[in-house]
């Protein structure tokens, strides 16, 4: 059974605290939400993320023992080599992309919203 997920919350690492609200589209949501790590999240989602093709449909909540496999986060200035997809700001697998990505480039971390 699956639970799809209704957006994710963002939360500063550092302090544990609320940031913002990160819609299933990839809309940040302004409200209750802090102006800087908005600002923050904003920039880091113009930005195209590379990928290995093997992860742009890898679920780590579905993956069964043996199975997990370990995000590599490219930085965007990396050329695309066999085997690695580049993902930009619209595409349908760029927030599942993003949200895993995150907290290897920023001090954010993404948990989903489910219900």
């Amino acid at each position: 059974m699956s639970v799809e997920s209704k957006g994710y919350t963002i939360y500063n690492q550092k302090t544990g605290r609320m940031v913002a609200r990160l819609s299933p589209e990839g809309t940040i949501q302004k409200e209750d939400g802090d102006p800087v790590a908005i600002a923050e999240l904003k920039a880091l989602m113009r930005r195209d993320i590379v990928v290995r093709e093997s992860q742009i449909e890898f679920d780590a909540e579905t993956a069964g023992e043996g199975e997990v496999e370990e995000y590599e986060p490219y930085p965007e200035e990396n050329m695309c080599y066999f085997g690695l997809v580049t993902l930009r700001p619209g595409d349908l697998a760029y927030v599942a992309a993003f949200v895993r990505r995150l907290p290897f480039v920023s001090y954010y971390e993404a948990r989903p919203v489910e219900g």
